[in-house]
């Protein structure tokens, strides 16, 4: 899929990104586990996918992957509509980062190729070996056909780029977002008047292991290799 050190760079980003939803789905309940867990199936999906000695099988059994996702998906669906019923349309970014996760583990997931087949969603003639399924494809065009399909599949493949880049774009907004809110959270939560403030601060200073700091961790490992990964698929 990629040199070996970058896919292995993204083999430990993914494998921490579920690492730290797993410490995470220790520490909450309810629909903040599902979604602590649907983080832990794509950091582990995103860790198979980049290994160079299992990416072939990953998409080998790609479909599979993909269903998975999917449900993930629809289940964030549900999360945001629960939470738009609760508190209105200013709730929706609950559960939008996990439907756009979802979606873009199921793109990434089509644009793999398998051991004996190319990609289901070819991006292109470069990069991750996507482009042997789409010359295959090209060259079993008839010749009356041929300059209509390779416009469309042009065109098809722009698009298709396109939205990658926008969801790697997204990944990266949204890692510098979830740092900021982090930092800024411990301030903005010390209301009291100053002479207080810093020992109350002190005193709910949360544990390394606190879910706070399992999701910002899950969140970094999973928007960084989910932004790299895209990049690469269109490289």
């Amino acid at each position: 899929m990629t040199g070996h050190l970058l896919g292995w760079t993204l083999v430990v980003l993914g494998a921490g990104a579920a690492l730290g939803n797993l410490v995470r789905m220790a520490l909450v309940d309810g629909w903040a586990r599902f979604e602590a867990g649907a983080e832990v199936a794509m950091g582990a999906g995103m860790a198979v996918m980049a290994a160079p000695p299992t990416a072939l099988h990953y998409g080998t059994y790609g479909l599979w992957w993909a269903a998975v996702f999917a449900v993930f998906f629809v289940g964030g669906v549900a999360l945001s509509v629960r939470h738009v019923r609760r508190g209105g349309i200013r709730q929706l970014g609950h559960g939008a980062h996990l439907v756009i996760g979802s979606a873009a583990m199921v793109l990434m997931t089509l644009a793999m190729p398998g051991e004996s087949s190319g990609p289901t969603l070819a991006l292109g003639a470069s990069g991750h070996g996507h482009g042997h399924g789409a010359m295959a494809g090209m060259q079993g065009a008839g010749g009356g056909h041929g300059v209509t399909e390779a416009a469309a599949s042009f065109g098809s493949t722009v698009l298709w780029r396109a939205a990658f880049w926008a969801l790697a774009a997204y990944f990266v907004v949204f890692v510098a977002l979830a740092v900021r809110a982090r930092l800024r959270g411990p301030v903005a939560a010390a209301a009291a008047p100053a002479p207080r403030a810093r020992h109350r601060r002190a005193a709910r200073t949360p544990a390394v292991l606190s879910a706070p700091n399992a999701r910002l961790a899950g969140h970094i490992g999973m928007g960084g290799s989910m932004a790299t990964m895209l990049l690469m698929m269109t490289a």
